[in-house]
């Protein structure tokens, strides 16, 4: 039982692309807090007012690259993403189902023209229910993102009610949601997702993969908060298809918190693409893979635990040592193999900003504000703005075109604060070596 341990802080490394920007620390102001509280509450190499010049720039350029249809293109890669040959699926409604999503998630209203320009693309260009199910699990992240906090109701007196600021969808789109809710779950083989765009048993490596399940998961997750719920049975089948990518064994490894000098131990244990696949990179662990997992089994666990309200009851299941072991040694890995950009362990792996979304969501969920010594919103962040190109826009050419949109909306998405409830913040826990850490949502 001394492996199952409080959250690792996690030691890092900064050495990619380039260096942090120079200077002197300083507090991250109440502007990119959280409805007061701020999650990043530990120092930043950078100031509120150049992210936001950042996001700005980004959701400017967001904007101007809208083709006159509505949509923001197709996806061009040579037989990946459920193309058994030549440009394979070019996933139509999933770049533009991104842009929309991401320019929500970044406080576009959801009645802005080009928002309903782009999902009148959608739905006129016959993808109300996408043929794949990368796009379908895009498409209902880009749905739930139009919800809205009801608005306060005057009291006698003429103040205002505070109400709970919970996300409730509007007609239209709620029944939407509903629909493709129905139509990702038709689509999974088995327990989980990969492409859905072949026939079962024509693509390589399998009919499941993490990177699919965890869009999947996101997008499941942001219908149960509103509301829209599968069987228990959909996320039991997350669950366990999560831990079985994660690698059976991994070196031993000790993590000091920074602050407090407790020492964790564990088996620095990440996840792959499909592990055991013959290709390595599908097959070997990869920071963006092992975040992605994370965020899986967290969010798998809320669920499971009714929203942490259960937490007396998941800690009988006969899974909960092991389940709680692997996010321990899956952090592990993430500080053994720490990069603040590029996706680890090394340049054979891609989709670099992708892996910084990742991280973040997963720490997220974890409630982890600090990657060992170091503030990981502050390393990343500033690896972010330091690649934005002066147009607005980020381009790693470490994924398929049109790369320079895709890169663009997952920084976005890293620097821009989730809204509630898209977004379940934990306590924050720092205590002891052994002591488990409050479940999220509890």
């Amino acid at each position: 039982m001394d492996r199952i341990r409080v959250g690792v802080a996690l030691a890092a490394l900064v050495a990619l692309f380039l260096l942090l920007a120079p200077g002197s620390p300083i507090a991250l102001p109440p502007a990119c807090a959280d409805d007061g509280d701020s999650f990043f509450e530990d120092e930043v190499t950078f100031s509120a007012k150049q992210v936001n010049r950042a996001i700005d720039k980004g959701i400017a350029w967001l904007r101007s690259k809208q083709q006159a249809d509505g949509s923001w293109g197709l996806i061009q890669a040579k037989g990946i993403y459920g193309g058994a040959r030549g440009a394979g699926y070019a996933h139509p409604a999933g770049p533009t189902a991104l842009a929309l999503y991401t320019l929500l998630r970044c406080k576009v209203p959801a009645d802005d023209p080009q928002i309903l320009k782009g999902f009148e693309y959608i739905r006129k260009s016959g993808f109300r229910k996408p043929a794949g199910s990368y796009e379908t699990s895009a498409l209902l992240l880009a749905v739930c993102a139009t919800a809205e906090a009801p608005k306060p109701r005057a009291k006698k007196g003429g103040r205002a009610k505070r109400l709970t600021p919970k996300l409730k969808l509007k007609g239209t789109y709620r029944a939407w949601a509903r629909e493709l809710v129905r139509h990702l779950v038709s689509k999974r083989f088995e327990r989980a997702w990969r492409y859905q765009v072949n026939e079962p048993g024509t693509t390589h490596g399998g009919e499941n993969d993490l990177s699919s399940t965890h869009l999947a998961t996101l997008a499941l997750f942001a219908a149960h908060e509103l509301g829209i719920k599968v069987k228990r049975q959909v996320w039991e089948d997350i669950l366990g298809y999560t831990l079985e990518q994660q690698e059976l064994d991994g070196p031993s490894h000790v993590s000091v918190h920074p602050r407090t000098g407790f020492r964790t131990k564990a088996r620095a244990r990440g996840f792959a693409y499909i592990r055991g696949d013959s290709t390595p990179r599908h097959g070997r662990a990869c920071g963006s893979m092992t975040a992605c997992g994370l965020t899986n089994i967290v969010l798998a666990r809320r669920v499971l635990s009714d929203g942490g309200s259960g937490a007396a009851a998941w800690s009988k299941r006969s899974d909960a040592g092991a389940v709680q072991l692997s996010l321990v040694d899956g952090t592990a890995w993430l500080e053994r193999n720490w990069s603040a950009f590029e996706n680890p362990p090394g340049r054979s792996f891609s989709y670099h900003v992708y892996y910084v979304f990742a991280v973040r969501r997963a720490m997220e969920v974890l409630g982890n504000r600090l990657i060992g010594k170091h503030n990981w919103y502050s390393e990343m962040g500033q690896m972010l703005l330091n690649h934005q190109v002066r147009e607005g826009f980020w381009r790693t050419w470490s994924m398929p075109r049109p790369c320079d949109t895709l890169d663009t909306c997952f920084a976005l998405l890293f620097l821009k604060r989730a809204p509630r409830p898209h977004n379940p913040r934990p306590p924050r826990h720092e205590g002891p070596p052994g002591e488990t850490p409050p479940m999220p949502g509890k």
